[in-house]
């Protein structure tokens, strides 16, 4: 063999060897990219569970916990009209937000009780079993979520004070009242609440203390009632008052005064010649004559025509009591005491019966008074619980009056 040929045979061997070496450096290459890829994906399927199902989580729970929220206050708000109607409102607010025992892995379970506050309570709780989907091939097949929310239901402490002058027998209206205010009554809960009631004409009475159980006896007092006598508004609310301050109110109820009337105050407290006595005009003007005062107005009728002391039928008593004072003054004693009960942080709810087309304006339902009264949209003091003023034109119109204030106050409890 020359030496061509064996330069021939010697590049051929280093061809191949080379060709060799290259292949298997290829080769593991090749094993390295495939391990670097499935390293890769692991750690992305691991970023995206770690991303995607704990996102699905949170939103989960969150859509949860808004049903529950709201299926607590539903309870709370109906929990005086007794468990079973509690839990059903319950429930259909949960299953409206989408939760539903039973459904999609969720429980749901609803419970009665009270906190330490003596306050009743309705308590919501869910749980759910979310199936995760990436986190599944890595890890846990899905992620327990619970949520649970209490709502308190505070107590209501309340006065009634109920206008019982002889103007509602006259114009027909006392049954109406009577069966109104029964109904009112009704829409609060023995074992949660606590009422007082006062009446008021020629002067005020205590007919129910503020306390607990109320219902038969307040009804028994309201029908047991006449109607007769004057309006002295300011006494009917100083007594509701006293109830409010003395009485065992509780530190965490709403507390309310809800005052009723059919007419513009025609009587007051106070002074007179130096002595404590009430002094009273006619509903309208009767020539400006006054109707006259009254001597020991503690111990004055409360369900018939009380009898003048003196002063009757004259235009001036005592040298300055005349009939636009008495009524001027009747009038501001009552929304002093109004302001009073107010600044103790209690709502006043007023509600007025009457024509206010009237002819004579006397007769017409004085407004801007109840307004006062109950401190409507701030206008005596913005500082102060805001009630609101109701107008009921006819006594046809009183049982849905007194029905929207009891609806009204029970939303307040509720917020």
């Amino acid at each position: 063999m020359n030496t061509k040929s064996r330069l021939r045979m010697v590049g051929g061997r280093f061809r191949r060897r080379m060709l060799n070496g290259l292949l298997r450096h290829s080769g593991n290459e090749i094993g390295a990219t495939i391990v670097l890829v499935a390293i890769s994906m692991t750690a992305f399927l691991s970023g995206a569970a770690l991303a995607i199902d704990p996102a699905r989580a949170y939103v989960a729970r969150s859509q949860m916990a808004k049903a529950v929220d709201a299926a607590a206050l539903a309870g709370a708000r109906a929990l005086r009209l007794g468990t079973a109607e509690a839990e059903r409102r319950a429930l259909a607010l949960a299953a409206a937000n989408g939760v539903i025992d039973g459904q999609n892995g969720i429980s749901l379970s609803i419970g009665f009780g009270a906190n330490a506050e003596g306050e009743q309570t309705v308590a919501v709780s869910a749980t759910r079993t979310l199936p995760t989907t990436l986190m599944s091939i890595l890890g846990p097949p899905d992620i327990a979520l619970g949520t649970q929310a209490i709502a308190a239901v505070p107590p209501v402490d309340m006065v009634m004070v109920l206008d019982q002058s002889g103007s509602l027998g006259n114009a027909g209206a006392w049954d109406d009242l009577q069966q109104a205010a029964v109904s009112f009554k009704d829409n609060f809960d023995d074992n949660l609440d606590q009422l007082g009631l006062v009446s008021f004409q020629i002067r005020g009475t205590d007919r129910f203390t503020i306390g607990k159980p109320f219902s038969w006896a307040i009804e028994n007092e309201i029908n047991a009632m006449q109607s007769n006598g004057d309006t002295n508004t300011g006494e009917g609310l100083r007594l509701a008052h006293d109830q409010m301050t003395n009485g065992p109110v509780r530190a965490k109820s709403v507390r309310v005064v809800v005052f009723f009337t059919d007419g513009r105050p025609t009587a007051m407290r106070g002074l007179f010649n130096g002595d404590d006595r009430m002094m009273a005009v006619f509903t309208t003007q009767n020539g400006g004559k006054m109707r006259g005062y009254f001597d020991d107005p503690d111990n004055l009728p409360t369900d018939q025509v009380a009898s003048a002391s003196g002063c009757g039928g004259v235009t001036i008593c005592f040298g300055i009591w005349t009939e636009p004072l008495i009524r001027v003054q009747a009038r501001q004693k009552g929304i002093d005491q109004a302001d009073a009960i107010r600044n103790d942080g209690i709502y006043v709810y007023s509600i007025g019966l009457g024509n206010p087309n009237a002819g004579n304006p006397l007769l017409q339902p004085d407004m801007a008074y109840l307004e006062l009264l109950a401190n409507q949209d701030g206008v005596a003091n913005s500082g102060q619980p805001q009630g609101k003023a109701y107008l009921a034109p006819s006594a046809a119109e009183l049982q849905d009056v007194f029905d929207q204030v009891a609806s009204d106050i029970l939303v307040r409890l509720a917020q």
